[in-house]
């Protein structure tokens, strides 16, 4: 995987909240990209990254998943390897610690299939 290129001009344009926005983005893309393709972890196949918050040194990411088995042990065991990938691709300053919380909504969706 190739780095991203950041535009000085750009982050000049933006807010820090606007700023915050786009690596929140960029943090879900990247992290998405590395589960569908560079894990090879069956209990990871069907994870999907909804949604990071930045919370100072720290990332929240809300996923979805296929059943109702715990996947944060899973995706804990990864986190290692998904802030270097993340330290390299997005060339951040300082990479967030990661920290995984199932998707409320997914839950929700989940019991209303039952």
């Amino acid at each position: 995987m190739g780095r991203r290129q950041r535009s000085n001009s750009d982050d000049s344009k933006l807010g820090s909240g606007a700023r915050v926005a786009r690596i929140q983005e960029l943090i879900r893309e990247e992290i998405n990209l590395v589960l569908r393709n560079e894990i090879q972890d069956p209990g990871l196949e069907t994870v999907e990254i909804t949604m990071v918050e930045m919370l100072g040194d720290c990332a929240r990411l809300w996923f979805t998943a296929e059943g109702d088995d715990d996947r944060v042990p899973a995706l804990d065991w990864a986190k290692g390897f998904l802030r270097r990938h993340l330290a390299e691709s997005l060339d951040l300053k300082r990479t967030p610690d990661l920290r995984f919380r199932r998707d409320p909504a997914s839950r929700q969706l989940l019991k209303d299939n039952l």
